[in-house]
């Protein structure tokens, strides 16, 4: 009977542990909730980062479901591809509803939307045209676009078939770039429900039951839930700016304007550094957005236009068709982009006045140096004093006249930094010096012999 009494205590201890624990991890307060995250924009690299860490709080937290709030214009194929498989493969149920009314679910925007256990829109939406696209933005070249096309249409039947949905209709957004509106992708048995609101999409959704990556079912509880807005961290709002068009348009035009400036005035630094961290943002951004090939081709032939005006005496000319080259560059830089990446008139024509007034300056300047009369241009660094900002061991750099030039030690004394420098000629942007003052003479050792052997 002790035995037995013991072991009833034991039974009911562990009961009441087993009760903490649970009521220690459900959500605050007792209340059951939801885990809302916002696809709003072009889906990007930062958008999946954001989307795991949703996810892993909705299991985290036991949550009923995570709900996606969807308006794209589509976005980065692999990073499609990631979150697709991570909703396939999830163990909450995961809603995808295109709101508000004007929103569209497109190209990768419609694939996640079809791997959601649930899809739902609001009225006055559309959803599909996931035809794959270059990065370029054109098309891809056959034998590669049909690789690319049947790989998408495998994927997109086998989920569909798993979601219940119309496999005909999830291969024809990608070989046809179908779109349909929200009736249509309802009566086509693509969207499960439309809701005008979220309250209408909760009461719709109460008592629908899905099966989870793991095989198993739930049915969702979705009246009375409490909202956990996951947003994106502050690293993840940089790099999507870091994705807008506009900011990868401006990051080039910096970067053009401090490599120039940097040509311009040797040894500043500033520019050339600035210039080149801009450069190498802007070329990655322009690797993840969809480019055209057009648009790129004529921005380059804006920069060799402009550049060559700098030393041609054609009094702005090439300028102006440089400028001409830019404005129509930048706005086809983006045209038929997969990821919806565009830029503003204004922006480019506000970049297209700084271009021109940035290379008016720098060309007067130049032209002032040829007019300048002798010993005002650079033949008057002959003969000038300056300092060794670095050892000259040859090459280095010396500061002349209120600049830093790149300098060549082209005499006998070696040179260190700090060493008092004379110009001696100039080859293009690199001054020929030498040391100002001779090297002192090298010890003379005498012989530690004895005088008297010394005189023998």
């Amino acid at each position: 009977m002790d035995r037995n009494r013991i072991l009833r205590r034991m039974l009911v201890a562990a009961m009441a542990l087993c009760a903490v624990a649970l009521s220690v991890a459900q959500p605050r307060g007792g209340e059951r909730s939801f885990v809302l995250m916002r696809m709003d924009g072009p889906i990007m690299p930062p958008t999946k980062d954001c989307f795991r860490r949703a996810l892993d709080r909705a299991v985290r937290d036991r949550a009923e479901l995570l709900l996606i709030e969807m308006n794209t214009p589509g976005g980065h194929g692999e990073t499609m591809r990631d979150i697709a498989q991570d909703i396939l493969n999830a163990r909450v149920p995961v809603v995808v509803y295109v709101t508000p009314s004007g929103a569209r679910a497109a190209s990768a925007g419609a694939v996640i939307g079809l791997t959601a256990h649930v899809l739902a829109m609001a009225p006055s939406t559309n959803i599909g045209a996931a035809h794959p696209v270059m990065g370029t933005g054109g098309d891809i070249p056959k034998d590669m676009r049909d690789k690319v096309v049947n790989d998408m249409s495998a994927f997109l039947r086998t989920v569909a078939a798993r979601r219940g949905k119309s496999a005909d209709w999830a291969e024809s957004i990608v070989r046809r770039s179908v779109a349909s509106t929200e009736a249509e992708a309802l009566k086509a048995g693509v969207a499960d429900l439309i809701a005008d609101d979220r309250k209408e999409l909760f009461a719709k959704l109460d008592g629908r039951e899905v099966k989870l990556g793991d095989g198993s079912k739930r049915m969702m509880r979705t009246m009375g839930l409490r909202a956990q807005e996951v947003e994106h961290s502050w690293v993840e709002r940089l790099l999507l700016l870091l994705f807008d068009g506009n900011v990868t348009l401006i990051l080039g035009a910096i970067a053009f304007y401090g490599i120039i400036a940097e040509v311009q005035s040797p040894g500043a630094i500033f520019p050339g550094v600035i210039g080149s961290i801009a450069l190498v943002l802007s070329l990655y951004s322009m690797s993840v957005l969809s480019v055209n090939a057009a648009g790129v081709a004529l921005l380059l032939l804006a920069g060799v236009l402009l550049v060559v005006d700098i030393y041609a005496p054609t009094h702005g000319i090439l300028t102006a068709g440089g400028i001409t080259a830019f404005i129509f560059g930048a706005l086809m830089l983006f045209r038929d982009s997969s990821t919806g990446a565009q830029v503003s008139l204004v922006v480019v024509l506000t970049l297209a006045l700084a271009t021109a007034a940035f290379f008016v300056f720098v060309i007067s300047s130049v032209i002032r140096s040829r007019r300048m009369p002798p010993g005002t241009g650079p033949e008057s660094l002959l003969g000038a004093h300056g300092r060794a900002r670095t050892a000259l061991d040859p090459g280095g750099n010396v500061f002349v006249d209120g600049a830093i030039w790149q300098a060549l030690n082209v005499g006998d004394d070696p040179v260190a930094a700090g060493d008092d420098v004379i110009v001696q000629g100039r080859n293009g942007l690199v001054l020929q010096v030498v040391r100002a003052e001779a090297a002192d003479p090298e010890p003379v050792y005498r012989s530690r012999r004895p005088a008297q052997e010394e005189g023998a």
